[in-house]
């Protein structure tokens, strides 16, 4: 879930124990909380997400006037936190202090182009963003429900906030694709009228906890109720008259952000901030045109073995295969967790550290299914007591395809998303700020990398399932070429499509999906290729100094000791490691 993090309500900022002449470790400490509650203040929705239900009866303000506080105080903060001297901190506290350097940079340096005037897309934004909240929201105590009933209420402001927004992004001409514009509107339609439109807000009724008497129940039924009529349908009603009347005329046609004012800035930027790298779109053009053709040498040896002359001829024999389609959500959500279980067993062989945290396989919510990914992980609370939760898309499920299920369960559950996330809250030592920092290419690239890595135990031993592995990566090594096509070469959403069908063996429906995923969010798709290319890389660079030496568990375990990292200082961390391995051989 995309979290808008605004304004500051407080001057939290000040205080002498911030001052540049204190001890270094305590002022940075001390700035490292100051950041992280600045953060769970502003953006409540992330503070429920996490586990603290301090903020739960609010929404993040996403005003224009509370988005420009939020850039004024993080200005002024980072001018603290540089401030600091480096002199008595440790490597951690080191590294500690520069990621959350990159985390409020690039936040300033992506204000220039105004992201806050477009911040809607089918894959992420308020009208789909607020549905799904609840998923975190608890549900335990009357205060949880009246909680809830206000959130509700409050809906319509933020509606209005980001119509607002919306309206200075077309003064701009700061606006997405028509088709993205379509994709939005298709998702709010259901949420604004007719029965369906408050189905997802009448979950958390359908069963009370004990201890709410069964007159509070009522007097809860009747608030939410008159919340979703009074409040949250009418705020949908007035944002699909907004997007169908005002926004969708003007959405543009061409589908790449380089159609936009300083389209070529824009999307070097996206690359930054989605890879954390300096990578020019044409060098990532060229990796990906290579690994596409690698990873079809890889699937092309798989057909053979099998029998099959040429590729073209094996795809051809794996469309036709009946048995690789369930018969139902309820046999595809079966699979997922047939290998979720398998693997679980084997990470000890792997990790020294393993997560705390549960995990639940579940078929993924209705209203945003069509347009979403195959499945998706949703992070469960530090303590536990909400399990992440790897959701699976049963829409139109007989028509999917079972081929990559192995792989897309060990991206999204474990190794990959679940061990990932819960390991980096469960960390002790590391401010938690890190803990929850959302840098892309560690996030996915751990999570691409974590397909590859049960082959080494043994897994995949269904040549069509390593099949399905290869086209995860495939997808992948697409993604690096369509991207860059699209937003950087200027490729038309025909070209695209075209390119995916060619080289890649996805199910119809999803080709559409991911090609609009694409043009909806610039530079997001480059990170998983690019992330998991960084992984191995380092992989590679400890084996080579460490010889007999090298330790997969302790390989790992430092890579995800330290949180989510940008890729440089992800190598820092490898590159500390390897010292302190080396000295001791």
């Amino acid at each position: 879930m995309k979290i808008i993090i605004p304004v500051l309500l407080g001057a939290t900022l000040s205080g002498a124990a911030l001052s540049p002449t204190s001890v270094p470790s305590k002022a940075l400490d001390q700035l490292f909380r100051t950041y992280w509650e600045h953060t769970l203040l502003t953006s409540p929705e992330l503070a429920t997400v996490v586990g603290d239900g301090r903020y739960n009866d609010r929404l993040s303000n996403v005003s224009l006037g509370a988005i420009q506080k939020d850039l004024a105080w993080k200005r002024a903060f980072l001018a603290k936190l540089k401030a600091v001297s480096q002199k008595h901190l440790d490597n951690d506290q080191i590294l500690s202090r520069d990621v959350l350097n990159v985390l409020i940079q690039d936040q300033l340096d992506g204000a220039r182009f105004q992201p806050w005037e477009a911040p809607l897309t089918q894959m992420d934004g308020l009208h789909i963003d607020f549905p799904q909240l609840f998923s975190s929201h608890p549900f335990k105590t009357s205060k949880d429900y009246r909680d809830y009933i206000s959130r509700l209420k409050t809906f319509p402001k933020s509606v209005d906030d980001v119509i607002a927004n919306l309206r200075s992004g077309l003064s701009h001409r700061n606006v997405p694709p028509r088709l993205v514009i379509q994709g939005i509107i298709g998702q709010v339609q259901p949420l604004s009228s007719g029965t369906t439109a408050t189905a997802p807000f009448l979950e958390p009724l359908k069963k009370f906890p004990e201890g709410i008497s069964s007159i509070e129940q009522a007097l809860v039924r009747r608030d939410v109720e008159a919340a979703l009529k009074q409040a949250v349908t009418p705020a949908y009603n007035r944002l699909l008259h907004f997007l169908e009347k005002e926004y969708l005329p003007q959405g543009r046609i061409e589908p790449g952000i380089s159609a936009l004012k300083n389209g070529v800035e824009r999307y070097r930027y996206a690359i930054r901030h989605h890879t954390t790298t300096n990578l020019e779109a044409s060098t990532i053009h060229e990796i990906g045109l290579k690994e596409v053709a690698r990873i079809e040498g890889e699937m092309a040896a798989i057909g053979t073995s099998l029998g099959f002359q040429g590729l073209a001829a094996f795809r051809e024999a794996i469309a036709k295969k009946q048995d690789l389609h369930p018969k139902d959500g309820a046999e595809l959500v079966a699979r997922y967790k047939t290998y979720v279980d398998g693997m679980q067993a084997e990470l000890p062989k792997l990790f020294g550290r393993l997560p705390k945290a549960p995990l639940v396989v579940i078929p993924m919510e209705d209203f945003r299914a069509e347009a979403a990914a195959a499945a998706d992980y949703n992070a469960g609370t530090p303590d536990g007591k909400r399990p992440g939760r790897f959701a699976v898309n049963t829409f139109k499920a007989e028509t999917r395809t079972m081929l990559t299920c192995e792989s897309t369960a060990y991206h999204e559950a474990i190794p990959g998303h679940h061990m990932q996330i819960s390991i980096a809250q469960e960390l002790g030592s590391v401010p938690a700020f890190q803990k929850h920092a959302p840098f892309t290419a560690f996030e996915e690239g751990w999570a691409l990398y974590s397909e590859r890595l049960p082959k080494e135990l043994g897994f995949y031993k269904d040549p069509y399932s390593d099949y399905g592995r290869l086209n995860d990566e495939m997808l992948r090594a697409i993604r690096l070429v369509l991207d860059t096509g699209v937003h950087s070469l200027r490729w038309t959403r025909e070209q695209m499509v075209d390119y995916f069908r060619a080289h890649g063996s996805m199910d119809e429906v999803d080709i559409q999906s991911e090609t609009d995923r694409y043009i909806a969010w610039p530079g997001q798709a480059l990170a998983y290729k690019i992330g998991q290319m960084k992984i191995l890389e380092l992989r590679e660079k400890a084996k080579r100094k460490l010889g007999s030496g090298f330790d997969i568990k302790g390989f790992h375990d430092c890579v995800l000791g330290g949180g989510a990292l940008p890729m440089d200082l992800l190598e820092r961390r490898v590159d500390d490691w390897l010292a302190h391995e080396e000295r001791r051989q």
